[in-house]
């Protein structure tokens, strides 16, 4: 099992997001524990980003790193498609 863990403006988003979408994330985190890369809509990113997965959720995006040495899932950024490639 992988450790689920937040960057700041992840966890914003996550906070402020309504009950349902909130309920399909812990249902996507707890998935993404179990084996992180090995999902639908997942796939490894480019340019910038590069190392980074991101996986699609409908219209929300979650980008996410794996640490696999100390078994870590690092949530980057969660947000809309056209907000969650901008810096």
């Amino acid at each position: 099992m992988y450790r689920i863990e937040f960057a700041k403006k992840a966890a914003k988003f996550y906070q402020r997001t309504d009950a349902v979408t909130a309920k399909r994330l812990n249902l996507i985190f707890e998935r993404l524990s179990e084996d992180p890369l090995n999902l639908p809509n997942i796939k490894r990113l480019k340019g910038e980003l590069l190392g980074s997965y991101r996986l699609r959720m409908g219209d929300i995006r979650i980008v996410y790193s794996v640490d696999e040495e100390n078994e870590v899932v690092y949530i980057e950024v969660i947000g809309f498609r056209g907000d969650v490639y901008k810096k």
